[in-house]
């Protein structure tokens, strides 16, 4: 291999530009070509083709899997229910053949574009890692963008998934978690030993992140009363999300709060049954959805204090945004959430599911402007001190070069 650059791969599948997407592109902006000769294998190529040297690999691949165009079924990944002989079959054996059907198409797809280090955005229950190794990789990286916790209904918790999960985690010469919370969840649930994970939380830019309007503007722009205090969230509306209890915490508080408006930004499959909660709380005129916002500052500069209701999380963006911003957060005790926001510094951590401790403190920022400033203030020194991209990309980059050897290229 001397003399030429080590061929990087970075997997990264899926229709969403959510956490997953922004890291990449963080990583590449960072990534110096003279070092690594990077492909990306996704199913948005018009993303990442914008920089020329980079390689881009369509996915394609059937719908269901990682691999495939859209996100594995609820069902944890097994492949649809065939008619006949199929129906027969043992549903684990249907989830291992389609694991392993699927972990030699990328397999395959690996060795027409070998690459020397993998690194997956997919962990957990993922054919990607099994893939590489098939392949011939001879280095591979993970990263943990998601806990157990996000199997709400414990669909993806039966014997023949979790050996499968283990089988896959075990198959990552490094996992990064992007927050201690998610490397303790994954050790616990897998066993892939500690020492072979490393927690590189996620980071901002946080200048991209300071107040650009004021926020009487941002509110007119966005159809919000100006004289209000306005709590928002954002995020797809789904269960995982939380929603439901920021909506109780504001039925709780329409009393104490006369002027309290809940700002939910974001579009998903409860739209309607969040707004019917809100009518039958009495609180329909008190929440707005604000639907989906490609301009997420303007939200940000129209709120008061910025809710993360959630019952799960790893590490959101969301929060750092916030609190680049200058928003005092108050956020569920899930996942990495706790390790962003100081409890009684720059916010509160609250229970998740517990609307009464969610409004106990909104009432506490709601109440007091001065308690709003200091809280705001410090959330951006923190941001600033601990949650910076640059340090992201600079500690993965290291995973990188640490996973050798490579040849050297200076």
């Amino acid at each position: 291999m001397t003399g030429r650059r080590p061929k990087l791969g970075i997997y990264c599948p899926g229709a969403g530009t959510g956490g997953p997407w922004r890291y990449v592109h963080s990583v590449l902006a960072a990534l110096d070509p003279a070092e690594f000769d990077a492909t990306v294998f996704c199913d948005l190529p018009g993303e990442y083709q914008p920089r020329p040297w980079v390689k881009v690999v369509r996915l394609g691949g059937p719908v269901g899997f990682a691999g495939g165009a859209s996100a594995a079924p609820a069902a944890g990944g097994a492949p649809p229910r065939r008619r006949g002989v199929g129906r027969f079959v043992p549903p684990a054996v249907r989830l291992s053949a389609g694991f392993a059907r699927e972990s030699r198409r990328l397999a395959r797809l690996l060795r027409q574009h070998p690459v020397d280090l993998f690194h997956t955005q997919n962990t957990g229950f993922e054919e990607s890692p099994v893939a590489a190794r098939l392949a011939g990789c001879r280095r591979v990286v993970g990263t943990f963008h998601v806990d157990s916790t996000y199997d709400l209904h414990r669909e993806r918790s039966g014997p023949a998934y979790r050996v499968l999960e283990a089988v896959s985690n075990r198959c990552l010469d490094v996992g990064v978690a992007v927050a201690h919370a998610t490397k303790k969840d994954w050790v616990r649930r897998t066993h892939v030993p500690a020492d072979r994970v490393v927690v590189i939380h996620n980071g901002i830019d946080p200048e991209k992140f300071r107040r650009r309007q004021p926020r009487e503007e941002a509110r007119r722009a966005l159809g919000l009363p100006a004289d209000a205090l306005v709590v928002g969230g954002l995020g797809r509306l789904d269960e995982a999300k939380g929603f439901t209890y920021l909506i109780a915490a504001v039925a709780r508080l329409r009393a104490e709060v006369p002027g309290l408006v809940a700002a939910v930004a974001g579009d998903g499959p409860l739209r309607k049954e969040l707004g019917a909660e809100a009518s039958r709380l009495g609180v329909a005129d008190r929440v707005r959805f604000l639907g989906f916002q490609s301009d997420v500052q303007r939200v940000l500069d129209a709120l008061d204090v910025f809710a993360l209701p959630s019952l799960c999380e790893a590490l959101p963006y969301a929060l750092l945004e916030a609190m680049a911003g200058e928003l005092p957060a108050v956020g569920a005790a899930v996942g990495g959430v706790p390790e962003v926001i100081a409890d009684g510094g720059t916010g509160f951590v609250v229970p998740p599911r517990d609307p009464d401790r969610l409004a106990a403190a909104l009432l506490k920022l709601l109440g007091s402007a001065d308690l709003r400033g200091r809280m705001g203030a410090a959330g951006r020194e923190r941001v600033v001190r601990d949650f910076q991209e640059r340090d992201m990309v600079r500690k993965t980059i290291g995973v990188y070069r640490r996973a050798g050897p490579w040849p050297t290229v200076r």
